[in-house]
């Protein structure tokens, strides 16, 4: 009786699957149909066959399996554990050694001790460059550059006129900082034509051009100008040296008055000026300053007003110091 049964059934199964074949259109469609069949097993004997001995072709063997990774993945946790290999943000140090770079030999030597690099117009814009006042001697940084770690912007520091003369053309030099010098790299052009290292007399300069940060505002008194004496008082007159004593220092006198003698007036004209303040002092020991200003030259802003790290990069392109903001 079952026999029979179980021939009946399937006779019914094929006729329904060539029925199907032709009614979907071909024998791809219709396997495709009879996979998502039940097995006709299971209608009789009401079991599945996933756990019988009797399985139909297209059914996967319930056994198979793909791989267990649960102990490769703990093995995996482990070694990243032991290697510090972790997904981790880096640590504040992590990030200041890769904002610095490769060290210099003469980081702490030339420090960023002052910034304007916030500004965005590049004649405010500078950063100033300190020599330790411990540093044994003189320390050359032409050929030096400042770089921008997140732009990639680098820009040489250039060399300076040792003694700047206004209406020349000035020779320039390599900056050498001495202990306790300081440069003050701005990335704009000039004032006035050139970089220059600062002296007694550069405070006339700010009567002509506007300089940030400003210079100093200390000349020599025009009155030290034309010493006191007998030849000189005959030269020029009396009223000569009360006219200079009540002069003002760093400052131009382009029209004296016409009640001083012509002599006087020459003097005055001449003298208490910017290059004559140079031609008087120049050979004095004490007539340069300790201080420079280097120009960039450029006629866009260099640095981001905003989150910036400015290394301070050697000849060899190691790093001396860096600006972070």
């Amino acid at each position: 009786m079952i026999k029979r049964v179980l021939i009946i059934s399937l006779v019914i199964f094929i006729i329904a699957l060539f029925i199907f074949w032709l009614v979907t259109g071909g024998g791809a469609a219709a396997a495709r149909a009879a996979r998502s069949l039940a097995n006709p097993l299971e209608l009789i004997f009401g079991t599945s066959t996933s756990g019988s001995f009797i399985a139909l072709p297209w059914q996967p063997d319930s056994s198979t399996r793909g791989p267990d990774i649960s102990d490769y993945a703990s093995e995996a946790a482990a070694l990243n554990q032991a290697s510090g290999d972790t997904d981790q943000l880096p640590s504040s140090e992590d990030t200041q050694v890769r904002d610095f770079g490769t060290p210099s030999p003469y980081a702490g030597r030339i420090t960023i001790r002052e910034s304007s690099a916030t500004e965005s117009d590049p004649s405010r814009e500078f950063i100033e460059l300190a020599a330790s006042e411990s540093n044994t001697g003189p320390i050359l940084i032409t050929n030096w550059s400042l770089q921008s770690a997140v732009s990639g912007a680098r820009a040489p520091i250039p060399q300076a006129a040792p003694a700047f003369v206004m209406g020349v053309v000035n020779n320039v030099l390599p900056i050498s900082l001495e202990p306790g010098a300081a440069v003050f790299v701005t990335t704009a052009a000039s004032p006035v034509g050139t970089s220059f290292r600062e002296n007694v007399c550069t405070g006339y300069l700010s009567e002509l051009q506007t300089f940030t940060p400003e210079l100093a505002g200390e000349c020599p008194a025009p009155s030290e100008m034309l010493p006191m004496n007998a030849d000189n008082i005959r030269t020029y007159g009396s009223s000569c040296f009360d006219y200079l004593n009540n002069l003002s220092s760093c400052h131009f006198t382009p029209n004296p008055p016409p009640s001083l003698s012509p002599a006087c007036r020459s003097f005055i004209t001449n003298a208490v000026s910017y290059n004559g303040c140079v031609n008087t002092y120049r050979a004095q020991a004490s007539f340069t300053l300790p201080t420079y200003r280097a120009y960039l030259s450029l006629r866009s802003e260099l640095w981001a007003n905003t989150h910036e790290v400015v290394r301070l990069l050697d000849a060899e392109g190691r790093t001396v110091d860096v600006l972070t903001y």
